[in-house]
């Protein structure tokens, strides 16, 4: 058995605290020094230990392949099984592998755990910490938390640092907390503060994005946020509804609800959901008090010749009452980004029903290239690309339905409406 080192700035962790935040950039080692010492603490008494990350489609998707390189670098396989699906000590340590949304029946038998670890915590939604924090409820439990920091209106930056109370330890850390920091990442480090002074101030050293780097809506959803048209927004029963699907088994089906009522588009909903038949989503469609206009359910092209589970997508909801168009494939989806961003101008959302697919759309990025030191030409598919691709349909949706959308010159501003009426909320 090898020692295990842990460098000086990851001491904290081990101090009782209820929550304990490591944030910051990229090249700290963050997550190899949480799993270092969680691995200690484990050896030391029997632990039960969660790891959690906001979406975890199967093991592969957690740090469960971390903790087996770090078990086996440090010859820790005496003390620690490795199996397919969790990792057992030998004195009664279990550490077992959860995602936290869509999984909120399962999150609930948690509560016996002494530690949980949420990684990327930069995607945990409000509604995930709103189930994760009450659950881990036993005595003296602690969760762990680390991510790079994005931005400072993301829920876990507004909870864990913007308001951290006495319960909670923050520890800021980067590369140079790092002391087998590699030669190639200090070469992208150094490379991108020469041609990318901010970015590099986000990217390495930790600072919120107020430049929203790399996120593809970054611009058009700020000028939302400024111009009021993030708010509540109520529904029209004189104007049809229509809604736009991006379609998943294994990952997620997301569906976005949509009126015009003049040349305004609203944005009334939004659902998420993975694991789910097409029933299930039927229902949630026809619960909603919505007047659907014919044909109004847009699906991606694969709709036709694609299915969940049974016949063609297209073919099923038909049957359940889901009359449906489905869109052609897209040749260039840069396009369809291009439509969402002049589509997004005449547009406004509830922050209330929608919430879950504004906050994704603020955080849909291009993927980082850390040889090259630069954003890939194509967004990253995460979580929030679910959310992305029907926003995409619900812009093509809507081009269909108006035959063809132009900015208009004038938006409206709904900070300076009177207040009282609903586009001041």
């Amino acid at each position: 058995m090898k020692k295990v080192f842990i460098p000086i700035a990851f001491k904290f962790l081990r101090d009782p605290k209820r929550f304990k935040v490591l944030y910051g950039g990229r090249g700290g080692a963050k997550s190899h020094n949480i799993a270092r010492t969680l691995l200690v603490l484990g050896m030391e008494r029997p632990l039960r230990i969660v790891c959690a990350r906001e979406i975890q489609k199967s093991i592969k998707g957690s740090v469960h392949a971390l903790l087996s390189d770090i078990i086996k670098n440090h010859d820790l396989s005496t003390f620690y099984d490795v199996q397919e699906a969790v990792i057992k000590g030998r004195n009664g340590t279990e550490i077992i592998f959860r995602g936290l949304k869509h999984n909120t029946t399962d999150l609930k038998s948690l509560e016996g755990a002494d530690y949980c670890w949420v990684e990327e915590a930069e995607n945990v939604s409000a509604k995930s910490w709103e189930v994760l924090i009450p659950t881990i409820r036993k005595d003296n439990s602690e969760i762990w938390i680390s991510f790079n920091t994005k931005n400072i209106s993301d829920p876990t930056y507004q909870n864990f640092i913007a308001n951290a109370d006495e319960d909670t330890a923050v520890k800021k850390v980067s590369w140079r907390d790092n002391p087998f920091f590699p030669d190639v990442l200090n070469k992208a480090r150094l490379k991108l503060q020469k041609d990318d002074p901010g970015a590099y101030e986000h990217v390495w050293e930790g600072e919120p994005d107020t430049r929203r780097s790399g996120v593809v809506y970054a611009k058009e959803m700020a000028r939302a946020r400024e111009e009021g048209r993030i708010c509540r927004v109520p529904y029209d029963p004189a104007h049809e509804v229509f809604t736009a699907w991006d379609l998943g088994w294994g990952d997620a089906t997301s569906i976005w609800w949509l009126q015009f009522v003049g040349r305004e588009l609203r944005w009334l909903d939004y659902y998420e959901n993975s694991g789910e038949l097409l029933p299930h989503y039927a229902k949630i469609i026809k619960e909603k008090p919505y007047n659907y206009m014919d044909k109004g359910h847009f699906l991606p092209h694969d709709a036709d010749d694609g299915n969940i589970r049974g016949g063609t997508v297209s073919s099923q909801l038909t049957t359940l009452g889901l009359r449906n168009t489905v869109l052609k494939k897209e040749s260039d989806l840069r396009a369809g980004r291009e439509l969402v961003s002049s589509t997004i101008a005449f547009s406004v959302f509830d922050k209330e029903a929608a919430k879950e697919g504004i906050w994704a759309l603020e955080q849909y990025h291009f993927e980082w290239d850390d040889d090259k030191g630069v954003f890939k030409k194509e967004p990253l598919h995460d979580w929030s690309s679910h959310c992305a691709d029907a926003a995409r349909y619900a812009a093509r949706a809507a081009e269909k339905i108006k035959g063809g959308l132009m900015k208009p010159k004038n938006p409206p501003i709904r900070n300076h409406i009177r207040s009282g009426g609903w586009m001041g909320q």
